[in-house]
């Protein structure tokens, strides 16, 4: 169980504040030097339950971070759907028929690279030939 000034500290600490400054937000440190005070927030921030708190929260925050955004990913992929059937002009439902596709990833990129087996000699050969194209490199 941590103590108020603790969960004070972590808390501040998962909002995205310095420790320094969580420190100076849980504490009284009026009358600390700033070397103290970093010295403090450093022992605390390392405290077990404390640093525990710290993944704890830091975890919730990014379940409602992933949430908000799947709920904006879905709110967006609805209304796009609602152009694609609804909009006024042909153009207008064709852009919203290319999002959501892309969304779906049905247009990805598909590249083919075709591996061509060469000798060390070759690429050298190659690479002293473009150098020497571009004057870099004098022909010998």
């Amino acid at each position: 169980m941590l103590t108020a000034k603790q969960g004070k500290f972590a808390a501040a600490i998962a909002d995205g504040a310095d420790q320094t400054l969580a420190y100076k937000t849980a504490y009284d440190a009026e009358n600390m030097s700033p070397q103290a005070i970093w010295v403090e927030s450093s022992r605390l921030k390392r405290h077990p339950k404390v640093a525990l708190k710290i993944e704890e929260l830091n975890a919730e925050a990014e379940v409602v971070r992933q949430g908000m955004l799947l709920s904006r990913e879905e709110a967006i992929l609805a209304r796009l759907e609602h152009e694609a059937l609804t909009a006024k002009t042909d153009s207008a439902r064709i852009r919203a028929l290319e999002l959501l596709g892309k969304a779906a990833g049905l247009f990805t990129e598909k590249i083919e690279i075709e591996q061509v087996e060469r000798s060390a000699e070759a690429i050298e050969r190659d690479i002293r030939q473009r150098l020497q194209r571009l004057g870099l490199v004098k022909e010998e």
